[in-house]
């Protein structure tokens, strides 16, 4: 199964679930922020899952994987597991932290986003399915100017 599988299926479980899938070497941030999304519960495993799965009154809301989970993965492999997974909403291209040659590439109706650029991605997120005003209000920060 790839992160991204792994990513999807974290999303539909309880808090305690996902406590138990992580296992007892879970690390636990109650008071947690990620971009936009500001007093979630965190919690990550990182010998049992590449990434961080953020919480909110007991449920997930967004799974993150960052460039170490993602390592090799370029955009078009990314796009054709995304399809091959069912998502019918067309990416929508927003600016990245990651970089400035690198894009957010955004399928809020499908509940995924990823940074990439020419030749890999990033970091993937997974969300619940929302409209792209409500990924861009509740989980986007617009990055600042990029300086050398």
């Amino acid at each position: 199964m790839s992160a991204l599988a792994d990513a999807l299926a974290l999303l539909s479980l309880t808090a305690d679930e996902v406590l138990r899938r992580l296992g007892p070497g879970v690390e636990d941030d109650p008071e947690s922020d990620y971009e936009g999304l500001e007093d979630v519960r965190e919690l990550n495993n990182r010998t049992v899952f590449p990434g961080s799965v953020y919480l909110r009154d007991g449920r997930v809301v967004l799974v993150y994987l960052p460039r170490s989970a993602v390592e090799g993965l370029d955009r078009a492999t990314l796009e054709q597991e995304l399809l091959a997974a069912g998502a019918t909403s067309e990416p929508v291209r927003l600016r990245s932290r990651a970089g400035k040659k690198a894009s957010m590439y955004v399928r809020a109706g499908d509940g995924v986003a990823y940074s990439a650029d020419a030749n890999r991605v990033h970091f993937i997120e997974v969300f619940a399915p929302s409209s792209l005003d409500d990924y861009r209000t509740g989980i986007y920060v617009e990055p600042g100017k990029f300086v050398r």
